[in-house]
């Protein structure tokens, strides 16, 4: 896995990418001057952006996004529950934030139109859908050309004990549904997004009785070494729509 840079032209250049700005980095006429100070699913936003949450919940992505696209900009949040979606509004109506929208909707088809979004989010929600690749091909559906899909989940590199795995999950629910990260990215490059790749990864630390309860010494050692490849990992993937491509092998078919 590495990083990739992205750029984008619908009004201001985009990029996520290490350079040597490090990762994230962009010129002097960024639009935002703060952006390295923003987790890194942030810096890819600019003023005047459209984006798309899949699993909004009670909205407080959202708010932060409406911050950085601005007055010119719009951000969507969508959810299956009725009662986030609900005490979203309500947070909205309280904070007087007037660019942003919620729809309770199921996330694989959703009331918007093709080629609508710069950028889609979807955190801890891609590991708790039924059919993961439709959820995939609803967000290039979407994805306007030139735009960017930042997906943040779980993922494992070898199989963890399925008792590990159900506890896990109760301290974040879309542990449940981690696969290997060849199998996670794969459903993006299937629908047709491009540079497809990981650039944010980080080894989940749960509490020690949990791992006592299901490993054994070693095993334990090489799930809580940072260095070792066992155990829970929480990362970021980031993949780009082309700006044109063949509709009967890219996914511009769907939707």
């Amino acid at each position: 896995m590495h990083t990739h840079e992205h750029n984008h032209t619908h009004g201001q250049e985009h990029s996520c990418g290490c350079g040597s700005g490090g990762c994230g980095s962009h010129g002097d006429n960024d639009g935002y001057s703060q952006v390295e100070k923003l987790p890194i699913k942030f810096q890819i936003l600019r003023p005047g952006d459209k984006v798309v949450e899949f699993g909004s919940g009670i909205g407080n992505d959202c708010f932060a996004v409406s911050e950085i696209v601005g007055t010119e900009g719009k951000v969507t949040g969508i959810d299956l529950s009725e009662d986030k979606i609900q005490q979203a509004r309500n947070f909205q109506d309280q904070l007087k934030i007037s660019n942003v929208e919620f729809k309770a909707e199921k996330l694989e088809n959703v009331s918007l139109p093709k080629d609508y979004a710069d950028i889609l989010y979807c955190n801890n929600t891609f590991n708790l859908q039924y059919d993961k690749q439709k959820l995939a091909d609803e967000m290039y559906r979407v994805c306007n050309h030139n735009g960017l899909s930042c997906v943040t989940d779980f993922i494992v590199f070898h199989d963890i004990p399925g008792g590990l795995r159900k506890d896990a999950a109760e301290y974040a629910d879309s542990i449940a549904g981690a696969e290997d990260p060849e199998k996670f990215m794969e459903y993006f490059r299937k629908t047709g997004f491009g540079n497809v790749d990981i650039i944010e990864i980080n080894k989940v630390h749960l509490p020690d009785d949990l791992f006592e309860k299901h490993l054994n010494a070693e095993q334990i050692k090489n799930y809580k070494d940072i260095e070792s490849d066992q155990g829970i990992f929480a990362v970021t993937l980031l993949a780009e729509k082309p700006t044109s491509c063949d509709p009967g092998t890219c996914g511009c078919n769907h939707g």
